[in-house]
């Protein structure tokens, strides 16, 4: 008796003498059914996925469970306790630099707080500046403090070094030109969540002074705390801060 290649139905020979040709066709007919009914009990039903996005996973030997698409810009991540061993995360922080703010300067003070401490550095890029009054210098307080910063500045002045009260990102020589809002400068805190260390800190930008002078400048030097920094704190010691942004990022 001669069987069909994949699923061996029985089928009479080529040359056989078909005595009952009604069994023959019964008994095949049979064995489809059974197949058919075998591998449609086997299948994943198309109902199991309700939207775009939707996966099939496996919760258990032979049993399958639809997860529901996550939400944009998370990564399919690895859970044993969720349902499916399935879940979808936001991306955990790797290299690369994460915004945490986006503050506007203006008025007396202006503070960034709640710092997250999940990241090794601190970036800041600042520009626009600009304030109410010419002359001021343009300060920044780490947690509001007046005696932390420890800093070593050069500009066309040439090199100034101090304790200073305010941390100034710019020469401490000739204030700021209030009306121009050409003043930009970038800064790091290195290890700014640290609780038993000093935070090492870096910055370098371009302010124009009241007379009119183009001065680049590039300070470095330390933050003088054992406590996490959490706050960053900014002013213009002759006025009112008129315009400006702040642009805070956490790096990995």
């Amino acid at each position: 008796m001669a069987t069909t290649t994949n699923y061996s139905w029985s089928t009479p020979d080529d040359t056989a003498l078909v005595k009952d040709g009604a069994a023959a066709i019964r008994s095949l007919g049979t064995a489809i059914d059974t197949t058919v009914f075998t591998n449609a009990g086997a299948a994943v039903a198309k109902a199991t996925v309700d939207a775009k996005g939707d996966l099939i996973a496996g919760t258990a030997d032979n049993t399958v469970a639809r997860l529901a698409v996550g939400a944009n810009d998370t990564v399919l991540t690895a859970d044993s306790s969720a349902a499916t061993g399935l879940k979808w995360a936001t991306p955990a922080a790797g290299g690369g630099m994460t915004l945490l703010s986006t503050t506007t300067l203006s008025g007396a003070t202006v503070t960034i707080s709640g710092i997250s401490g999940s990241y090794k550095t601190l970036y800041g890029l600042i520009y626009g500046v600009t304030s109410a009054t010419g002359g001021g210098l343009f300060l920044c307080k780490p947690n509001g403090s007046s005696s932390i910063v420890s800093r070593n500045i050069v500009d066309i002045s040439g090199v100034t070094s101090a304790d200073s009260g305010d941390w100034n990102l710019h020469s401490t020589g000739n204030g700021i030109k209030n009306t121009d809002a050409n003043n930009a400068w970038h800064f790091y805190i290195h290890n700014y969540a640290s609780t038993s260390n000093w935070k090492p800190i870096h910055w370098t930008g371009s302010y124009t002074d009241n007379d009119s002078g183009t001065r680049p400048v590039n300070g470095a030097g330390a933050i003088k705390t054992n406590s996490a920094i959490t706050s960053l704190v900014y002013s213009n010691s002759a006025g009112n801060l008129s315009t400006g942004t702040v642009l805070l990022y956490g790096v990995n």
